[in-house]
């Protein structure tokens, strides 16, 4: 008897020891990749914007996570949107299981969004939207509230009658049109401004610069110009700097590449808008995943945004924000 108990006691405690071992090997191994071909077009693959580079280390971060290897793909710049209407149209017709889409044109793409989905494919638009209802899942900043927070910041630096310029991006894409409505409303919620209209930069530091020289030189009174991307914001700062009206004209922009963070510690830029892109990136990704998997998801998903300012960029909940950790050489 005592025989048999101490066999069954060493058989036992040999298969506690298999399991065990099984169990650390496993939990060593790295995650398991899905078979899931997903492919991440966005605006602009040029590294002059920041902005993309952190969205794709979001989206680097959850591959790791979920085992899955996204391709990421779009034009060289933003306003190349007959570029990216090529690539996602020839992206179509190699039938991926997900498209992850930051349209360059609300309306141009809208046509390519319902293809996509007719022949199969699960969509998830990024920072833009396209027209229609064709995606899944929309992930962005509320850019309507993010400009109503950029129009309150230039009231607040600003006398009332004061006159004011928009400086924004490409005419057609979701975010300007959201972010010029939003900054309007934002304005008129604080009093009567003299507004001089919205200027077009098509994304280029050169045009946006142009704009903001010009608008000096043909209105002395101008108060205060906001940006409404990296790339405008950036060149209606460099203007105002090289033009000494730094103390004249108020700058208020949108995002936080390492240049329009000098400029807000300078006192050229007043506050930006920050938006949380790497927050953009990996749930995206997430999103897409839980498409996939049949899990429901909500059809507007808000990543967020941040007003930060001279005085508070140093608070410790914003500098993980304002300095990301991310390759640029990647």
């Amino acid at each position: 008897m005592k025989i048999g108990t101490t066999i069954a006691a060493s058989i036992i405690t040999i298969v506690i020891a298999a399991l065990i071992t099984v169990f650390v090997v496993r939990s060593l191994m790295p995650a398991q990749e899905t078979s899931y071909d997903i492919v991440v077009v966005v605006k602009a693959m040029s590294p002059d914007m920041e902005f993309w580079e952190i969205v794709r280390a979001g989206i680097d971060t959850a591959a790791r996570e979920f085992g899955v290897e996204p391709r990421v793909t779009g034009p060289w710049l933003e306003r190349d949107i007959a570029d990216q209407i090529r690539i996602l149209s020839e992206i179509i017709d190699e039938r991926p299981d997900g498209v992850i889409l930051a349209a360059s044109d609300y309306e141009a793409l809208a046509p390519l969004a319902d293809r996509a989905v007719a022949a199969g494919i699960s969509l998830v638009t990024i920072d833009s939207a396209v027209a229609g209802d064709a995606a899944a899942s929309f992930v962005a900043t509320d850019n309507l509230r993010a400009g109503e927070r950029a129009g309150e910041a230039m009231a607040a630096v600003l006398p009332e009658g004061s006159t004011v310029a928009i400086v924004s991006h490409i005419e057609e894409v979701a975010t300007s049109i959201d972010r010029e409505y939003g900054a309007l409303r934002g304005l008129a919620r604080r009093g009567n401004y003299n507004f001089l209209g919205t200027y077009f930069s098509e994304n280029t530091l050169e045009l946006a610069y142009a704009h903001a020289e010009r608008l000096m030189n043909e209105h002395p009174d101008l108060g205060g110009i906001i940006g409404l991307n990296e790339t405008s914001t950036v060149g209606v700062a460099r203007a105002v700097r090289d033009a000494g009206k730094a103390s004249q004209v108020r700058v208020v922009g949108f995002d936080h590449s390492q240049e329009e963070i000098a400029f807000l510690e300078q006192d050229v830029i007043q506050a930006l808008i920050v938006q949380k892109p790497f927050n953009m990136g990996y749930v995206s990704l997430r999103t897409m995943i839980d498409v996939l998997e049949g899990r429901a998801v909500e059809q507007f998903i808000d990543t967020g945004s941040e007003l930060v300012t001279r005085e508070n960029m140093y608070d410790p909940e914003f500098q993980q924000l304002l300095f990301p950790f991310f390759d640029p050489a990647r």
